[in-house]
């Protein structure tokens, strides 16, 4: 099963989107992207009016009901500064028992970056990731990164504990007593004092014809390092095979400024012991392609801190 269509949201709540864009929807596409099972449609009004609409069925994903609610509280406070599109309404909706949620938001008429997969949005990613603020107000509420991720980043230890996974391969599990060791102040490393996205992928982000960067989807929006969505942006880009030196980009761009390397090594081995152990687990409803992806970003963190330490780094003991 896919992601709703803008036909499977019931008529009843696609009205009361309707009048709070104020005409009738003409045109509707379906977005596939992502790994989420609700919808995700850019709709035009009889009006020429644009917006992105999110909708989800309590019944197809209730994590997901949950994380649409989140959301919209984020984006409801986030700053003006933010280059991220305005929340218009959140709209809740019960059919046949079942609980609908719909985000209208602005449209951004964008594209994913690093399509070309040879590196020419990168900066402008990172460019726009150092622009985020810190936490203040009721953002200054929001969970804190070091604690939503601390029992995460023990992944090693209970893998090590239980035994591997078969999704963890051979030279990874080798090194695993190595991982464990290099993650251990992960956790901590992540306390800091800014907003954070927590999810910064290629396909949670926007490049529009101006080159400028919108950060979308916030439902697991934190305050920590500023460091961190940056980080796990060029991760992101291993993943897809991009063609860029991401060591290059942590040696030269301002956002990564005075991180030290023994940093970046324990966070990426928490994360990629993250990664493996959430991939060995049955699979999500509705959301097939989840564990695999979960897969390849484990392997990605393996693979760059395992070259990150045969560079003339010492393995840790």
């Amino acid at each position: 099963m896919g992601r709703t269509r803008w036909d499977d949201v019931p008529g009843t709540l696609r009205a009361r989107i309707e009048a709070t864009l104020g005409g009738p929807v003409v045109d509707a596409v379906s977005q596939v992207g992502g790994y989420s099972p609700g919808g995700a449609d850019r709709v035009v009004t009889a009006n020429g009016r644009a917006a992105f609409v999110k909708t989800l069925a309590r019944s197809r994903n209730d994590d997901g009901f949950r994380l649409h609610e989140q959301e919209a509280r984020v984006m409801a406070h986030l700053p003006a500064s933010v280059q991220a599109p305005r929340l218009i309404d959140t709209l809740h909706e019960t059919v046949d028992r079942d609980e609908w949620i719909a985000l209208v938001l602005e449209d951004v008429d964008g594209q994913h970056p690093g399509r070309a997969l040879d590196g020419s949005d990168v900066t402008a990613v990172l460019d726009a990731l150092d622009t985020l603020p810190p936490a203040t107000g009721p953002l200054a509420a929001l969970p804190r990164l070091t604690d939503e991720l601390a029992d995460e980043l023990g992944a090693w230890d209970r893998m090590l504990a239980s035994g591997m996974p078969e999704v963890v391969p051979e030279h990874v599990a080798s090194a695993a007593a190595d991982f464990g060791h290099a993650a251990l102040p992960a956790a901590g490393l992540l306390d800091g004092g800014y907003l954070a996205h927590v999810d910064c992928r290629a396909d949670n982000l926007l490049v529009t014809a101006d080159g400028r960067v919108w950060v979308v989807d916030w439902p697991w929006a934190a305050v920590g390092v500023h460091w961190f969505d940056p980080l796990t942006y060029l991760l992101d880009m291993l993943v897809r095979g991009e063609d860029t030196d991401v060591e290059h980009h942590l040696a030269t761009h301002r956002v990564f400024a005075g991180l030290p390397g023994t940093t970046v090594d324990a966070v990426l081995a928490g994360l990629a012991g993250t990664f493996f152990e959430k991939a060995s687990r049955p699979a999500v409803p509705n959301m097939p392609t989840l564990r695999a992806f979960q897969r390849a970003e484990g392997l990605a963190a393996a693979e760059w801190l395992l070259q990150r330490w045969g560079r003339g780094r010492a393995v840790p003991r």
